[in-house]
């Protein structure tokens, strides 16, 4: 993070502890996001960029309600004033409270930064302390602190095209600014319940530490409250069509607990941090249970640092002027073959992805980015080596092309595949010079045989 963004922060965070002490109900002052230090997300996600963030305002530890400006569906009901309403008849806009230790909740705040993994009541003095009346939606539950400091990490929040998205942008852990100055930066999105995808998303950035150093969590290594990812719906609640209480939809994707890139799956314990690095995990609440998790959706992808996510959630980086093979199985699509390979650049002491071609049959289709902002409006490809040549179907799969303009020459070709793989796309993008490919919803099916630097899909 650059040394403006620091300060502005910096700025901000002292604001906001005047402003909470004018009034607890004051509005939240909003930000512009310094184009140097915009942050991308995976597909699902909203990019941390451009101005209308609004700055989290309570001290740390003080949860904050919001409205999010949709209607969001929590098991068919829609949180209003601290009450649920039926979601199918909304009054009103969803209000959620934004808790910093790493989650939301409807209903009420939650102030606790110890993580129980949604199995542990922590002995709680009355019954909304108890986590069964919670209802809580945690990309990162755990003891986040935003005092400042050493390290002035802060929440944002911002309602955009029918979506509320909260944002920790570098985020320390209480007790390890002076001797640990490790951030993360992780994001929740929720989405109108009259979108037709997924109406959660978990959304990963730079993720360095998986603890605090709190009372119940001093050993580093993560023998106490590692921190919880999932949902945890309050049994307070019942579905409105089964009678049932929604607690039964609890879902866990994971605990964390140390800094490596292993993870073993939804629901399991004892995971690291790095795997989540630049992943997204988007999902319906509504049709989430632990034994079946297969209405997530997961992203695998390479980055135009070079950063790389192989397709079972580890992340690396490779700084070097090459050609690389990204992935490689002449059997994909029933014998077309595939063949997907970047080339980077070296810059002083590090490296990015220049250009990105993808072989698919006899097609050949190649992207490079631009550092020309302001001034280059083209989508620069080559289709068959011919320079934007017409490009709307790509070995026989459609073809679509979109551009956000000049300002930072954003540019995504998508190549679906659901004709032969449903649901599932690769995606080509740049963003200025730097250049992207993400393979969207890949299964063993599509991607189980390709070999290159994604590793082995099974």
């Amino acid at each position: 993070v650059s040394h403006n963004f620091q300060t502005a922060k910096m700025k901000l965070s002292f604001a906001t502890f005047l402003l909470s002490l004018a009034s607890a109900q004051a509005q939240a002052p909003t930000f512009t996001v310094p184009e140097a230090d915009e942050i991308h997300f995976a597909d699902g996600c909203v990019n941390f960029e451009g101005a209308g963030w609004s700055v989290y305002s309570p001290l740390d530890d003080q949860p904050d309600e919001v409205d999010t400006g949709i209607h969001f569906d929590w098991f068919g009901h829609n949180f209003v004033e601290g009450r649920a309403e039926s979601a199918g008849t909304p009054t009103a806009t969803t209000k959620v409270f934004i808790n910093d230790n790493g989650n939301l909740s409807f209903g009420g705040g939650i102030s606790f930064g110890d993580p129980t993994g949604f199995t542990d009541p922590l002995n709680a003095p009355n019954e909304w302390l108890h986590e069964d009346a919670w209802n809580m939606i945690a990309p990162f539950w755990s003891d986040v602190d935003i005092s400042g400091g050493e390290i002035d990490g802060n929440v944002y929040y911002k309602t955009v095209d029918d979506q509320f998205a909260v944002t920790w942008v570098e985020v320390a852990r209480f007790g390890g600014a002076a001797a640990d100055p490790l951030v993360n930066t992780f994001q929740v999105v929720l989405k109108d319940m009259g979108l037709n995808e997924p109406h959660i998303c978990f959304c990963y950035c730079k993720m360095e530490w998986a603890m605090s150093d709190g009372p119940k969590g001093r050993d580093p290594l993560g023998t106490a409250y590692p921190a919880t990812i999932g949902i945890n719906p309050s049994n307070t609640l019942v579905d409105p069509n089964t009678s049932a209480p929604i607690g039964q939809n609890k879902f866990l994707l994971g605990t964390f607990n140390n800094r490596l890139a292993n993870w073993g799956g939804y629901g399991s314990f004892d995971n690291g941090i790095g795997a989540l690095h630049g992943n997204a995990y988007c999902f319906d609440p509504n049709i989430i249970y632990e034994s079946d998790p297969n209405p997530l959706v997961t992203h695998s992808s390479v980055c135009g640092d070079p950063h790389f996510k192989t397709w079972q959630g580890e992340h690396f980086e490779y700084h070097g002027q090459c050609d690389l093979v990204v992935a490689k199985d002449p059997k994909f699509a029933d014998g077309l073959g595939l063949d997907v390979h970047i080339r980077t650049k070296l810059v002083r002491f590090w490296s990015y992805i220049k250009n990105a071609v993808i072989r698919i049959g006899d097609d050949i289709l190649e992207i490079e980015g631009s550092a020309v902002e302001g001034i280059d409006s083209e989508v620069h490809y080559w289709i068959n080596y011919e320079y934007q040549g017409e490009l709307t179907e790509f070995a026989g799969f459609p073809v679509t092309i979109s551009s956000e303009g000049t300002k930072a020459n954003k540019n995504v070709i998508q190549i679906d595949l659901s004709s032969k793989y449903p649901g599932q796309k690769i995606v080509l993008s740049t963003f200025k010079e730097f250049v992207k490919v993400d393979f969207q919803r890949a299964t063993a099916e599509s991607f189980g045989n390709t070999v290159g630097m994604l590793g082995d899909f099974k």
